[in-house]
């Protein structure tokens, strides 16, 4: 074996031992059929489960830059999650949830896979992604 491919593995392994999250990616289910709730609304199809297991979520120096819109200004960061090697089956557009994670804040994150940055030496799959925005639960009387 030449001793790219040696040291390439070796990163391999290196970067799964960081990977201490545990993390569901799903996919709309094209062929699922649409239910009903007990108030009569149309729910949303269960979604495919794609992947379950080992990854990392990890979050880059934010841009050098500060867009604005309107009177709004920003900073944009760069989000991450890593896969173990292998992972084949996580394509943009899927929803990413951390199930498990050291870091508790993590737990019940979900983001949606963006960019898919595959490149010849890498010992990790990387994905960008941006962060889902849930729908808030309304509980008690809000008026």
């Amino acid at each position: 074996m030449p001793r790219m491919d040696r040291t390439i593995r070796i990163g391999q392994r290196m970067a799964a031992s960081l990977m201490a999250d545990t993390v569901r990616v799903t996919r709309a289910d094209p062929d699922g059929e649409p239910g009903w709730d007990a108030d009569g609304n149309v729910t949303e199809p269960a979604p495919l489960v794609i992947y379950e297991g080992r990854a990392k979520f990890q979050h880059s120096d934010p841009y050098p830059s500060t867009p604005d819109a309107g009177e709004a200004r920003w900073t944009a960061g760069v989000r991450q999650v890593h896969f173990p090697i292998g992972t084949t089956s996580v394509q943009t557009g899927d929803v990413t949830e951390c199930v498990k994670s050291r870091n508790e804040r993590l737990v019940g994150l979900k983001v949606r896979v963006r960019i898919d940055g595959d490149k010849t030496w890498t010992t990790a799959v990387r994905f960008n992604v941006i962060e889902v925005v849930q729908n808030a639960k309304v509980v008690g009387n809000v008026g």
